[in-house]
């Protein structure tokens, strides 16, 4: 059983960075600390064209909510006043929040953590090369344990520590409605990018709509990813309403789109159906049985491969009615949830017990190791330097200057007598118009 959370006056300080909406998600979820914890929690959600507003409003409802970019972010001064920073990004952003923080001088710096934003498919070895040297890396359970410490056995890094934090994301219910006194109603949480091509997506809903018709007595909702207009993680080629659109014309009329949250959709449905989303666990949080689409095969392009034990793959295009599903499937395997980290013992409350442990000795939990060993390359070793200047010149040319100084500031940290550098700092910082544009065009662009 995991120990119950240290009072700390004054309260533990706990930032969450994250830029996509399954990120800022993953952050929420991280969050599940008991109402006893004392924590305050702040979330920075770096502006991303397309998030969709009701996610913002779950950050900010989760303690303070800022907007900063990451450039910017990394120069505020009050940063290093937090006990531990959560970092849900991806790659090279990874590697500059914890190198920067690093480079800032004081002795005294915050817990630095990391994690996935739900069910890792494909790529976890290239993720993890990204994550090593951090404090802590999150993962989800014994499955990603198992991966990682398979994959850093006899290397300099096998002492990187690890948590299991699980993939429960939702308050535990209490007053769940019955499935027998649910609508007979079955929610497919669509992917933007599972199945990838325009082919397999048009056969995709031709299968949902065939369920629909020899189900005449069920509704089939499918939730889209995101609204039109909207963005995630994943860029899509085409919005699911398109294809619907498309595809079937006319749908069923037991068949259509439904753009309500899915938490609120998973507490009316009798079935949840998906090829490889992380929805089917928040479907268990609610009380729904969830159902893997197993009709492009368990292959890695379409993450069936990791449901494959769950005992609830089953090939729509063959199904007689949703009826019959309904009583023939089983909830997913107990030994399955609990390989892949759902349930009791792999909860967020043990990250806040490292992090008051670590906060409360003023020590790290660790001895940093070096990145940087003869006979292996590791993603995270080294901000890139021109990638920073790039990303000041990028700024520059969408006259964001604020942005392009915070750039040009951590290229500084890493390049001190750059002259340059120093050049194109104090010409951004410049207020006048006229005379910002002179320092700019003395002081040469950086091209790759």
């Amino acid at each position: 059983m995991t120990p119950a959370p240290i009072a700390t006056d004054p309260p533990l300080q706990l930032l969450l960075i994250g830029d996509s909406d399954s990120q800022l998600l993953a952050c929420e979820a991280l969050a599940r600390f008991p109402d006893r914890a004392s924590v305050n929690i702040t979330v920075n959600a770096i502006p991303r064209d397309g998030t969709p507003i009701d996610i913002l409003e779950r950050a900010r409802a989760l303690g303070n909510l800022w907007q900063l970019e990451l450039a910017q972010l990394l120069r505020h001064p009050a940063l290093l006043r937090f006990d531990a920073i959560g970092v849900f990004l991806t790659g090279s952003k990874l590697a500059y929040v914890r190198q920067v923080i690093q480079l800032m001088p004081g002795a005294r710096k915050p817990f630095l953590f990391c994690g996935f934003n739900g069910v890792v498919l494909v790529g976890f070895e290239e993720a993890i090369s990204w994550r090593l040297g951090y404090d802590l890396i999150c993962l989800n359970g014994p499955r990603d344990a198992t991966a990682l410490k398979r994959l850093v056995a006899d290397t300099p890094f096998a002492d990187q520590p690890v948590l299991t934090t699980g993939l429960q994301r939702n308050p535990t219910q209490t007053a769940l409605l019955p499935a027998e006194q649910r609508p007979r109603r079955m929610v497919f949480a669509e992917q933007v990018v599972i199945p990838a091509s325009s082919t397999e997506r048009q056969r995709m809903v031709r299968i949902l709509a065939e369920v629909a018709r020899r189900s005449p007595d069920w509704e089939v909702l499918i939730k889209p990813r995101v609204a039109p207009g909207e963005a995630t993680f994943h860029r899509a080629g085409y919005h699911i309403s398109q294809t619907l659109q498309d595809t079937l014309g006319h749908p069923p009329a037991n068949l259509r789109l439904d753009y309500r949250p899915l938490p609120e959709l998973l507490q009316e449905a009798r079935l949840m159906a998906t090829v490889s989303s992380t929805a089917l666990f928040d479907a268990l949080d609610y009380g729904c049985k969830p159902v893997v689409m197993a009709d492009f095969g368990a292959l890695p392009k379409s993450g069936v491969h990791v449901f494959t034990g769950s005992g609830v793959c089953r090939h729509f295009d063959s199904l007689a009615d949703l009826d019959s599903l309904e009583t023939e499937l089983p909830w997913p395997d107990p030994a399955w949830l609990e390989w892949l980290g759902y349930g009791d013992t792999h909860q967020p409350l043990q990250l806040l017990n490292t992090i008051q442990r670590s906060s409360r000795l003023d020590v790290k939990t660790h001895e940093p190791f070096e990145l940087e060993s003869p006979g292996y390359t590791v993603n995270s070793s080294n901000v890139s330097f021109n990638q920073l200047r790039l990303s000041a010149e990028s700024a520059i040319r969408a006259l964001r200057y604020d942005e392009a100084a915070a750039w040009l500031e951590l290229a500084q940290m890493l390049r001190p007598d750059h002259r340059n550098v120093k050049r194109r700092l104090r010409a951004v910082r410049t207020n006048n118009l006229l005379a910002r544009r002179l320092r700019l065009a003395l002081s040469p662009g950086f091209k790759a």
